[in-house]
């Protein structure tokens, strides 16, 4: 593995974690962090000696999604208008998180927007302490790139909430998460370590071969339909990438004011 100064990578006793480490962002996503990321699931899914994957965020959030503000990084590959078999680190990260043959758990312990919602909607279980808060929140900046929500979350809420959570950016609370059957496990900030652990080491004692095939036989539609979906979001992102209206609402999220959105 690589060095990361914006990841922390632990393996103990069966559990493999990965910890986004820029609380002073809100763990905000680089494209590194998302190649390290995917880099150490990857590998976890066929070390022996793992049993289940954590992927949780240092500070108080788990993440805020893409650093849109300060900066990705270069972008590996070639520009997303062009033509390309090459379909985008997050992609990869997607791809990775629903085929790794072991349960993967993200645990929300803050606010999961964004990319981060990409990236805990792709893991098996979305275990949050109760006073996170949790909403794709992009349409309020005219952002498109859904990086494969609209393919998983209809399949998780149906396509009606998923609909008015995608379009309107509106952010829910973690017990209306649960609601709507985007979080399985709910608990209060008091126990939510000991939760957490006893929940993870729940997963780790079991039969991890077992959990793998439900897994892939679970996660199969989306996967089959993974590749199609990406190369079709990509049309339709790459004409409004450079739209005046995408323009207006980064800048606007720069500056901390409302956008002024018109259209074009």
């Amino acid at each position: 593995m690589e060095d990361y100064t914006d990841l922390r990578f632990d393996k103990q006793d069966g559990v493999a974690t990965v910890t986004l480490n820029r609380p002073d962002k809100l763990n905000a996503l680089t494209f590194k962090m998302v190649k390290g990321v995917t880099d150490f699931v990857e590998e976890c899914g066929w070390d022996p000696d793992v049993r289940v994957i954590v992927i949780t965020g240092a500070g108080r959030a788990f993440c805020s999604g893409d650093d849109i503000v300060g900066g990705m990084g270069e972008r590996p590959g070639p520009p997303l208008a062009t033509p390309s078999n090459e379909r985008g680190p997050h992609y990869r990260m997607v791809k990775t998180l629903l085929s790794t043959p072991k349960p993967v758990i993200a645990a929300l312990n803050g606010r999961c927007h964004g990319a981060g919602w990409v990236m805990a909607l792709s893991c098996d279980f979305r275990v949050a302490r109760s006073d996170a808060l949790i909403g794709d929140i992009r349409a309020g900046k005219a952002i498109f790139a859904n990086q494969g929500v609209g393919l998983l979350l209809p399949r998780l809420i149906g396509q009606s909430r998923a609909m008015d959570m995608l379009m309107t950016g509106r952010v829910i609370d973690a017990v209306e998460a649960e609601r709507f059957g985007i979080v399985v496990r709910l608990w209060p900030p008091e126990t939510w370590e000991s939760e957490l652990a006893s929940f993870v080491a729940e997963l780790a004692s079991g039969p991890t071969r077992n959990y793998a095939a439900w897994k892939l036989s679970v996660n199969r539609s989306v996967l089959l339909e993974l590749d199609a979906y990406t190369d079709y979001e990509r049309l339709l992102n790459a004409g409004l990438a450079e739209s005046e209206d995408r323009r207006e609402g980064v800048q606007a999220f720069r500056e901390k004011r409302v956008p002024r959105f018109t259209g074009r």
